[in-house]
């Protein structure tokens, strides 16, 4: 699975609107937002895709996910976003 950058665009639209709605959010608060939303579309495709992570090819997809996240993580802190 791959999260493309418009996907990520979109959540982190998301989220700004939530922050915006509510003032006394703090980072810890921000970063919980992010990762509900990450992990959210994360299993929307699993689910999507009939993807069963007790099956045998289930830990792979696993691996899938993290090298995604890792690549993204990488754009990220590179600036490309």
């Amino acid at each position: 699975m791959k999260i493309t950058k418009q996907q990520l665009r979109r959540i982190i639209k998301e989220e700004k609107r939530k922050l915006r709605e509510q003032d006394d959010m703090s980072g810890d608060d921000i970063v919980d937002g992010y990762y509900n939303a990450i992990n959210q579309m994360v299993h929307e495709e699993w689910a999507a895709a009939a993807i069963d992570l007790t099956a045998p090819d289930g830990a792979q997809e696993v691996e899938y996910v993290k090298q995604a996240l890792q690549n993204l993580l990488a754009d990220l802190e590179a600036g490309q976003f």
